[in-house]
């Protein structure tokens, strides 16, 4: 998890601390609602800027006037959870600084290596290689690193790798990733289609999103109020997995140049239910199932969430690029278009490519560029299966009934009896010790 993105988990953290098992999925969710409203208004925002003599460069500066507008609640009215008696240099040192390090360096050479290798970067040069090679390696390093607890404790470590070692964590750990998958990808690339193949502004096609983002807030709402009421959590799962395949499925295998704008509605809104049931409860339900661990089940839950998103637009924007590049250039053929303008184009970047063509070809472009579109909702397909077996593996038991305690120190004893290594007894130890 980059730890730029660690302020999450410190909300979700305050939450649980505030909240009781009744009242806390109905909150978490809230923390949903505000992000749905952050993908509808942040296009719009951004889209603006983009299309005004601002430039984009002050979507990004909005962020530091907005953090300076409300850093005064977090003086003022949100307290400290670190009891009194514990010094700022103490708990300063308690950071896993070698981890967040090696951490943040995965993700970014993940990230460079794909993105710019095969663009920018010829595939078989050295630098896309020894770019992704260093991803590897750090990853590695990372994983020995949080394993022998090096530079950092079993407490302290970024990563709680603690929790792998148990089977309910480890699902709703893919399940998360596979919610955050199948949403993260039609908000990037609804608004493409529509600028693609309709010509609209950026703010006119974010505005695609209204049906996806307004019924997907409405149902992680709904999900916190009546989870605890229902106790069990894997119909959710089984219902957010199938309604997620069958919307990449949709996406996948019919959508063209010729596909209207209900159709599209339509289909997101699929992913709109299936993303909703299962998009927060998983904070909710770790945080039951880790009474005495909150912060580390919440830390492992959000390396899902945010590690997913980076992982699935990173491999999205490397099938869009490639597969459209293949077939733009094709379409183009013979007409004077450099590979780089083709790039630019995949890019978002304003050109003369759509202009400068008779219908003709420009109709092969438009086709191209949407089979690369419905290319890129494979992996919303691939993860609502996955989320869809992976709820099928999940326990089904009642939590957020008075009855947790007993419900994890029963797992743990699964656990241990199926573990043959022993690394789960000893943890158990640990944490009773």
């Amino acid at each position: 998890m980059p730890v730029w993105l660690t302020y999450v988990p410190r909300q979700l953290n305050i939450w649980t601390q505030n909240t009781n098992l009744q009242q806390r999925s109905l909150y978490i969710s809230g923390g949903g609602i505000v992000w749905g409203l952050g993908c509808i208004l942040g296009p719009i925002i951004g889209g603006a800027f983009a299309d005004s003599p601002a430039t984009w460069r002050w979507a990004f500066y909005m962020n530091l006037v907005l953090f300076g507008l409300f850093t005064p609640v977090y003086f003022f009215v949100l307290h400290p959870s670190a009891p009194p008696s514990t010094p700022l240099s103490h708990r300063l040192k308690s950071f896993d600084y070698f981890g967040i390090l090696l951490n943040a360096g995965t993700y970014t050479t993940f990230v460079i290596g794909l993105t710019i290798g095969g663009t920018i970067w010829p595939w078989p040069s050295s630098r896309t290689i020894g770019t992704l090679a260093t991803s590897i390696a750090l990853l590695v390093l990372f994983a020995a690193q949080q394993k022998l607890c090096l530079l950092t404790t079993a407490q302290d470590r970024v990563f709680p790798a603690q929790f792998l070692t148990r089977r309910t964590f480890v699902l709703l750990y893919v399940a998360q990733s596979c919610v955050q998958t199948a949403l993260a990808i039609p908000i990037y690339y609804i608004p493409l289609l529509f600028q693609f193949t309709r010509g609209e502004t950026a703010v006119a096609s974010a505005l695609r999103l209204l049906p996806l983002v307004v019924v997907n807030i409405v149902v992680v709402f709904a999900n916190g109020a009546l989870l605890p009421r229902f106790k069990y959590y894997v119909p959710w799962y089984l219902a957010s997995g199938a309604f997620n395949t069958l919307g990449g499925a949709l996406f996948f295998g019919t959508l063209s140049r010729e596909t209207s704008t209900a159709a599209v509605y339509g289909y997101s809104v699929f992913l709109a239910l299936g993303t909703g049931l299962a998009q927060q409860c998983a904070y909710s339900i770790a945080s039951v199932k880790a009474a005495r661990h909150v912060s580390e089940a919440i830390g492992f839950i959000n390396n899902a969430q945010i590690g997913s998103v980076v992982v699935a637009l990173t491999l999205t924007s490397l099938i869009f690029q490639n597969v459209g590049f293949h077939d733009v250039k094709a379409a183009l053929a013979g007409s004077g278009f450099d590979d780089g303008e083709i790039r630019a184009t995949l890019g978002g970047a304003r050109s003369a490519l759509f202009e400068g063509v008779p219908e003709g070809v420009r109709e092969r472009v438009e086709e191209g560029i949407v089979r690369a579109i419905r290319w890129s909702f494979f992996p919303v397909l691939l993860a609502g299966a996955i989320g869809l077996l992976a709820a099928a593996g999940m326990r089904w038991e009642r939590l957020f009934d008075g009855e947790n305690d007993a419900d994890a120190n029963e797992e743990k004893k699964e656990d241990v009896e199926k573990d043959s290594g022993g690394e789960v007894e000893k943890e158990i130890k640990k944490e009773t010790s």
